[in-house]
């Protein structure tokens, strides 16, 4: 894989309220997410991408659909890629299911399950699980995956061979690029993080 860049979908009406989407819903694109997604598409021309991977939730796939018709590739749904499941709290305000969890400890976070949902340590090792395969067989592509901003947030420490803590570090926006590219030993390297410039 030459590079691989990592693109969360295009705003929804849940993102602009400041809700959990959870993995369970199905929603799509506002005008202006799909907006975001046309300038995404322009941007995405500059680095050639060969095939392009989307979450099978709705706003990934109608966000992967926009960029595959601009740039004429192919676009194909992919397995585990969705947003963690959080269960009960999927609908509630981010800010206060986040001060539930900010009274953890790291640990204890990274193994709690919300009620009905999955745990950070579930939904991390489901993505891993995605991802292994995709960076397996591109390993000359230049490949688009589009997913959420929780499951990029959590495949940062996997991608980076880094702490999970890593991961409190990042917070993509929608639209957003963060980019990696092999090096000569075959590691991945970051070369760009939440990049929206397209969107200015």
């Amino acid at each position: 894989m030459k590079k691989l860049i990592l693109i969360r979908h295009g705003q929804t009406s849940e993102n602009a309220k400041g809700k959990l989407h959870g993995s369970e819903d199905s929603e799509l694109l506002t005008e202006a997410g799909i907006e975001q997604m046309k300038k995404t598409a322009e941007r995405l021309k500059e680095f050639s991408p060969g095939k392009i991977y989307a979450s099978k939730k709705a706003r990934a796939v109608h966000s992967g659909e926009l960029i595959a018709r601009e740039l004429r590739i192919p676009l194909e749904t992919i397995e585990g890629m969705e947003e963690r499941n959080w269960g009960e709290f999927s609908g509630k305000w981010w800010r206060d299911v986040e001060k539930l969890l900010n009274r953890m400890s790291l640990d204890d976070r990274f193994g709690y399950v919300p009620p009905g949902g999955e745990s950070w340590r579930q939904f991390e090792m489901r993505l891993m699980s995605a991802v292994r395969p995709l960076l397996q067989q591109n390993e000359n592509e230049t490949v688009v995956v589009v997913a959420h901003g929780g499951a990029i947030r959590a495949l940062m420490p996997f991608l980076l061979n880094a702490p999970k803590e890593e991961s409190f570090k990042y917070d993509p926006d929608n639209a957003s690029l963060t980019i990696f590219e092999r090096d000569d030993n075959g590691a991945l390297r970051q070369v760009a993080v939440n990049d929206i410039s397209h969107l200015q």
